[in-house]
């Protein structure tokens, strides 16, 4: 359903009992949207859990962004939804792009998060798309990784998605493990193209934001709750800097090797993943 959320609409899916723990998604992309992992682990979750989905200002099925957009702001939008729906404090699900912002979110409002769950963050931008690019190189062998230095910057990542691009019908290869080389993501098929519109006018103002140049590694250290990072084996985003630093930075930080699975260990292994996180955060 669509709630009144700040000066938008953002589109809320919840599922299980309401008294339940609650468990926000935070979606990555960006602007990839929440209907994935409602879709596919919406049902699992709600057994335990109070499961809210959120698709962040401008995406999906939220209204349509009408200026622009920040990485603060998608942060008070989930603390203003966390406020207006009751909730003291809820624990945090970031996938991909969303977990750089879970970790902004948890880093800088302790007293709102209880625990975090990483699956396969984007947490450096310059790092992901490093990463990102050299395994989209693997199947592009007349191409060139495009050299970066500095902050991140729009052109520094629409040169290095342009590979992605071109990798047309084998870009899941990059992103998933060999037993899910077919796989096919539910927003793919059965969300209008409008709503992919709007995803795709979200992740342009997005990358131009001066926030999504901004640092994150250094919140590592000021997390205080527990954190759950899942790596895929096949997973291309998250780089091996960012692993070790989460391991000797995170104050009461776990790391889940997934053998098998690449980047979306909520499709690839749904069962697997939803005991996974479902024990972590109880």
């Amino acid at each position: 359903m669509l709630t009144e959320i700040r000066d938008t609409r953002l589109y809320v899916d919840q599922r299980g009992a309401a008294d339940a723990p609650p468990v926000l998604f935070v979606h990555g992309g960006p602007g990839a949207g929440s209907y994935d992992f409602m879709k596919l682990q919406g049902d699992r979750f709600a057994r335990s859990f109070h499961l809210i989905g959120v698709d962040q200002r401008g995406v999906q099925q939220s209204d349509p962004l009408t200026g622009p957009v920040s990485e603060l702001d998608l942060i008070a939008d989930y603390e203003a939804l966390r406020e207006q729906l009751g909730i003291a404090q809820w624990s945090v699900i970031g996938h991909s792009y969303g977990g750089r912002i879970a970790l902004r979110y948890a880093a800088t409002h302790p007293q709102a998060i209880t625990k975090v769950v990483f699956e396969n963050p984007g947490w450096d931008m310059v790092l992901a798309s490093d990463t990102l690019a050299r395994a989209a190189l693997r199947l592009l062998p007349d191409a060139e990784f495009p050299p970066h230095t500095g902050p991140a910057t729009k052109a520094m990542w629409d040169e290095r998605v342009a590979l992605l691009i071109r990798l047309g019908e084998r870009r899941m290869e990059i992103y998933t493990g060999p037993d899910a080389r077919d796989l096919q993501l539910p927003a793919d098929t059965e969300i209008d193209d409008e709503f992919h519109r709007r995803s795709g006018h979200f992740s342009e103002q997005i990358t131009s934001s001066p926030s999504f140049a901004d640092e994150v590694l250094p919140y590592f250290g000021q997390l205080t709750q527990p954190a759950l990072l899942i790596k895929g084996e096949y997973d291309p985003a998250t780089s091996a800097e960012e692993i070790e630093l989460f391991r000797s930075d995170v104050p009461h930080g776990t790391y889940y090797y997934a053998a098998g699975v690449g980047h979306f260990m909520h499709a690839e292994q749904p069962d697997v993943y939803a005991r996974l996180v479902t024990d972590f955060l109880s």
